[in-house]
């Protein structure tokens, strides 16, 4: 009698997901040149599969990744995209967004007719397959930049927050886990957590300004002279504070707070105040 092998599995061959299955040891693959390598839950990732088939540059060179790799307990497993995409990203998010306690892989992917979208991929102990998808933003050289996940709203699931085309237009939106989608739940326009060709990702800190128990997010203004505060409480964007900055912002160094140290293009750094107001 024949056994049908596992779900993943038939899905990926019939070229459905881009998913690994277990086997008994898999090579490691070649790094992203330029990758970080996070770590959570006795989990480590990084990207891999260096290729240039997504002219756009955004992060400073042509070289985006093909795939990525997750470690857990000695064994490597590994992600690789079809031609028709890339990791447009630095790093591999590795967070909880659907409460199983364990995290999931979040990373920016960018299809190369379409733009870039969040995606996320379940861990499994003996593989990793896709979780869910958000839409794409429609056009290529198109670009997204993940700020983080937390309960922004303070209503309990965590939500994941990205700034969509920070060169732009930037709009800061809200996304939650809902099946095998992310859906928008809230935005709030005019902002940016990026300068075109930087490799830093972090131009955006999550942290409790005003010591509610709840998270606001810091980010720049989208000319970048002014900070602002951003608060979600309650499942509406608005700016609970901001300071101005006499030349653009290019580093957001990490935040504990509403004291905010800022490095700028006229290479000065200042230190700035966040107070609701």
């Amino acid at each position: 009698m024949m056994h049908s092998p596992p779900l993943s599995r038939r899905l990926a061959l019939c070229g459905l997901v881009a998913a690994t299955w277990p086997a008994a040891a898999q090579a490691p693959r070649r790094k992203l040149p330029d990758t970080e390598t996070t770590t959570r839950g006795g989990l480590s990732a990084w990207l891999t599969d260096p290729t240039t088939r997504y002219a756009h540059a955004v992060l400073g060179d042509a070289i985006e990744a093909g795939g990525f790799a997750v470690e857990q307990a000695g064994r490597q497993f590994h992600v690789t995209l079809p031609e028709e995409a890339v990791f447009e990203d630095r790093r591999v998010r590795l967070e909880d967004i659907d409460g199983d306690g364990r995290p999931e892989a979040i990373v920016v992917k960018s299809y190369l007719r379409r733009g870039a979208a969040l995606a996320v991929y379940r861990i499994e102990a003996d593989a990793i397959v896709p979780l869910a998808e958000g839409d794409p933003i429609g056009i290529p050289n198109r670009w997204l930049n993940p700020v983080g996940v937390a309960d922004f709203t303070g209503e309990g699931p965590p939500l994941i927050a990205a700034v969509i085309t920070p060169h732009i237009a930037g709009s800061l939106r809200l996304y939650r886990l809902q099946g095998r989608a992310l859906v928008e739940v809230a935005r709030l326009d005019g902002v940016t957590n990026h300068v075109i060709g930087s490799r830093d990702l972090d131009l955006a800190r999550i942290t409790d300004i005003d010591g509610d128990g709840r998270p606001e997010i810091v980010v720049p203004a989208q000319d970048r002279l002014s900070l602002t505060a951003v608060s979600f409480a309650g499942g509406r964007g608005r700016i609970v504070a901001r300071a101005v900055v006499p030349s653009p912002i290019i580093r957001l160094e990490p935040m504990n707070g509403g004291a905010a140290v800022v490095h700028l293009q006229d290479r000065s750094t200042v230190t700035l105040a966040l107070r609701p107001g």
